[in-house]
């Protein structure tokens, strides 16, 4: 189906009902990594093919255009998409930025003119024939059971426009929960943008005490049609049951699990492991860059916070790439920041967590 328009970018505000609706069923048969749903339900612009088989969401700053979720097309096509996009960049002079690329794909996005960076790696849990049994998830058993015993119970929000009544619940777990840190808000293009009034084929699951209030919830985006889910976004109150995030993973994996679902991604660890990738070092700027903010930068975005944190539910790593046509430059990287929000922290915030990260 083509989206019409003029101009190269696709303002996705203008699509009827029934573009809308193509549009969300083409991220959900084609999704293939956890930001990839998002292109249904995130602001921004479109980007689509001339053959109208394959399309992508941007983020536009200026000539930069910053491409997250992959590539939404049939794997046949994106061969032709990916050298498009390329010649796009030249005879558009566009600087032309994907960010969570598989392994595979990054081969073609360097085949094809691409500046190719490892971008962090993604843990990935397979679900079939897995338990909890073991010394590896001692601590994950734990910290469920003290949920259960604290009288926390695990549901989801099944009914359609149950979405709706408790949108103001799950917003005021978010402010709660990201008040203090140095960026009030999710970070674009490295963190899901969550909307409690779309939800779309987002699946939620809620931690709720015996009071009846919502002590944390869990939003899983899907991936290849449903076969997998992306554990994109996850949020607490302050004062919520000890192991509550870890209660949420634990209950929902064993329900997908039970539906036969084949893997549930943790989604991406930006900056971990940067300087091992078999596709070659890429920009030095690039790698040195993701590697100095994976290893020192916590008071800014722990991302090895996080990565301790996901490494306890023991899943193996897929290699993450950043492909760029036609190269990178200190303008582009200034403008991944801008675009991200990077540059818009909370200095009170700031220098709490920097002060907090010296003291150890």
């Amino acid at each position: 189906m083509r989206f019409s328009s003029h101009e190269l970018l696709i303002d996705r505000d203008k699509l009827d009902a029934v573009q809308k609706a193509e549009l969300e069923r083409m991220a959900f048969q084609h999704a293939c990594v956890p930001e990839s749903y998002d292109i249904a339900v995130s602001a921004g612009h479109l980007l689509q093919t001339k053959c109208g088989q394959g399309i992508a969401s941007v983020l536009a700053d200026g000539r930069f255009w910053h491409i997250a979720g992959g590539l939404l097309a049939a794997e046949p096509a994106k061969a032709d998409m990916i050298q498009w996009l390329y010649e796009l960049s030249v005879n558009q002079r566009k600087t032309i930025a994907v960010y969570n690329v598989s392994e595979l794909e990054a081969a073609t996005f360097k085949a094809a003119g691409f500046v190719v960076n490892k971008f962090g790696e993604e843990p990935v849990v397979d679900l079939p024939g897995g338990n909890w049994n073991g010394k590896p998830f001692e601590w994950v058993r734990r910290q469920a059971n003290f949920c259960e015993r604290a009288g926390l119970a695990f549901s989801e929000v099944t009914e359609a426009g149950n979405d709706r009544p408790i949108a103001g619940t799950l917003l005021e777990i978010m402010h709660e929960d990201l008040q203090d840190r140095t960026f009030s808000q999710p970070l674009r293009l490295l963190e899901g943008q969550f909307n409690p009034f779309l939800l779309q084929r987002r699946r939620l699951f809620l931690a709720t005490a015996a009071s009846g209030r919502v002590e944390g919830f869990l939003a899983c985006s899907p991936i290849n049609g449903g076969h997998s889910w992306a554990f994109e976004t996850y949020r607490k109150r302050k004062d919520a049951t000890r192991g509550t995030t870890a209660y949420l993973f634990k209950s929902a994996m064993d329900t997908l699990r039970a539906e036969g679902v084949e893997t549930v991604s943790l989604c991406l660890v930006p900056g971990r492991r940067v300087g091992l990738s078999s596709l070659g070092a890429g920009d030095w700027r690039i790698q040195k860059s993701l590697s100095l903010w994976y290893e020192r930068l916590e008071f800014v975005f722990n991302a090895k916070g996080q990565d301790h944190f996901k490494s306890r539910f023991r899943p193996r790593y897929e290699d993450r790439y950043l492909c760029v046509a036609p190269a990178n430059s200190v303008r582009s990287l200034w403008s991944f920041l801008k675009t991200t929000g990077a540059t818009q922290p909370s200095w009170k915030n700031l220098a709490s967590q920097f002060w907090k990260s010296v003291r150890g």
